[in-house]
């Protein structure tokens, strides 16, 4: 299980934006060790989202925030049953459903997150679905 400190590393670069828009950055993860890795960039660039998707999901990240963005990235790649506070779903809401899916989206389509996009995106819609009652 990842360390509070670890999580929070992972939110920040989450919330931040550097994360989806770095083709380099990959989050490796074995029995002994949960951290983020930067590894030399893909030459084919596979992963890397085009300009103007990664303005619009500046955009959203900003007006989720690094708390909340922490909150909601835990929720949903790494299965923490969190609490959601009142003030993060509002903010959730306010940024809107669009922006909620079409992050996800974009970090499922990162290779290290391929392999499990069906649990991630059902995580997803139950988060939304919680803030959204």
């Amino acid at each position: 299980m990842a360390s509070f400190c670890k999580v929070s590393i992972i939110a920040f670069v989450l919330a931040s934006g550097v994360f989806l828009s770095s083709p380099t950055q990959a989050i490796r993860t074995s029995e002994q060790d949960s951290s983020l890795a930067f590894e030399p960039s893909s030459n084919n660039g596979e992963d890397i989202i085009p300009i103007e998707l990664r303005h619009y999901l500046d955009e959203c990240l900003k007006k989720i925030g690094d708390e909340c963005g922490a909150i909601f990235f835990t929720r949903i790649f790494i299965g923490k049953e969190n609490g959601i506070p009142a003030s993060c779903c509002q903010k959730l809401l306010d940024m809107g459903e669009e922006c909620h899916y079409t992050i996800t989206e974009s970090i499922i389509s990162r290779p290290e997150f391929r392999a499990n996009a069906t649990l991630y995106e059902t995580r997803a819609v139950d988060t939304w679905n919680i803030c959204s009652q």
